[in-house]
């Protein structure tokens, strides 16, 4: 006799439980690195943060006004606009 439940002991179905085993490990293994890239890009690269392009879009208006009103050179406002974007 081979014991009861035949071929894994379980009635055969001891894959079906590693199957979703390796599932589980390889999705909570892509959601890990998912979480790394979005962190990398986020936060230690700056990546596109809102609150930093209106404080950008604000430097450029107040450079515009400023050029606008003739406080500012056209050499000037090219390269401090340029260093703003």
């Amino acid at each position: 006799m081979m014991g009861y439940g035949g071929f894994g002991g379980h009635y055969g179905f001891d894959w079906l439980g590693a199957g979703f085993g390796m599932i589980t490990h390889l999705a909570f293994t892509v959601l890990i690195v998912m979480a790394a890239i979005y962190f990398y890009k986020n936060i230690f690269r700056g990546g596109n943060c809102r609150h930093l392009r209106g404080q950008n879009d604000a430097a450029l208006e107040i450079l515009r006004e400023r050029y606008a009103k003739g406080e500012l050179p056209a050499e000037e406002f090219q390269k401090m606009k340029k260093e703003l974007q």
